[in-house]
């Protein structure tokens, strides 16, 4: 926990200088070994009910749906990108999709299990980014850094990466469940990439003080407005890194 003006320094940075604030090899201190096959296999079912509950809602413009829990999110958002899928998956690596978050930080990856092909298919990740959205670091929210299971499957037509959240370290997550996938569009010419996300994070402690979660109207216009900058920001990192060319946010480490 940061001392006060400590905290409101950084703050700033991230929202005046963002670009300055360096990027992370964050350790990997979770014993994977605790784990076992089931245990990456398990999210499977209700991320797919998850599924079927926001398909079931109507998208917005940008193919985006929302269905706000109490306790929860639920997110879903899907674009399509004008390249062949064969060639999309040969350039975006599925095993990595923590790295084009929004203001991703740091990514540490340890496999697991791997296919006859060495392809990763079990895996821990542990992924450290800036608060999002961004503001609300002015509010006391931390950054995120929590630890997953991912479970990634191959198929002629479809890569998927499920997602666990089995560990937070400073509490910025109860739930950052969801998947990814990279599917052949249904004309055979290009490649949909969606993201699925069911999410808990705790509200940031100046916006609980002054109750402001409260209000539900407020709340949800807040949060929409993030996943979709959020999920924006995401695809255009996925397109820039198949083009080859930089999408982190922050300075390199070292």
């Amino acid at each position: 926990m940061r001392k006060p003006l400590a905290a409101l320094a950084w703050a700033m940075r991230i929202l005046l200088a963002k670009h300055t604030v360096p990027r992370r090899e964050p350790p990997f201190a979770v014993d994977l070994a605790q784990y076992h096959a089931d245990d990456y296999e398990k999210i499977i079912p209700s991320l797919a009910a998850v599924e079927r509950q926001l398909k079931a809602v109507p998208a917005d413009a940008k193919g985006m749906r929302w269905i706000h829990r109490s306790d929860a999110v639920l997110f879903y958002g899907e674009r399509r990108f004008d390249v062949p899928y064969d060639d999309f998956v040969s350039q975006v690596d599925i095993g990595h999709v923590g790295r084009f978050y929004r203001d991703s930080l740091g990514v540490t990856t340890e496999v697991v299990l791997r296919d006859d092909l060495g392809r990763p298919v079990h895996q821990g990740v542990r992924v450290v980014a800036l608060p999002q959205p961004n503001y609300t670091a002015l509010m006391g929210k931390e950054e995120l850094d929590v630890y997953k299971l991912e479970k990634i499957e191959y198929g002629p037509d479809e890569q998927r990466v499920w997602m666990l959240t089995v560990h937070s370290p400073n509490g910025s997550a109860r739930c950052d469940d969801g998947y990814m996938s990279f599917a052949r569009a249904a004309d055979g010419r290009g490649t949909t990439v969606a993201f699925l996300a069911c999410q808990s994070f705790p509200v940031p402690p100046l916006m609980a003080l002054a109750r402001m979660d409260r209000w539900t109207w407020f709340k949800t216009v807040v949060t929409e407005s993030a996943y979709r900058r959020f999920c924006n920001r995401m695809m255009k990192n996925i397109e820039r890194c198949y083009h080859g060319t930089e999408f982190r946010v922050g300075r390199p480490c070292g």
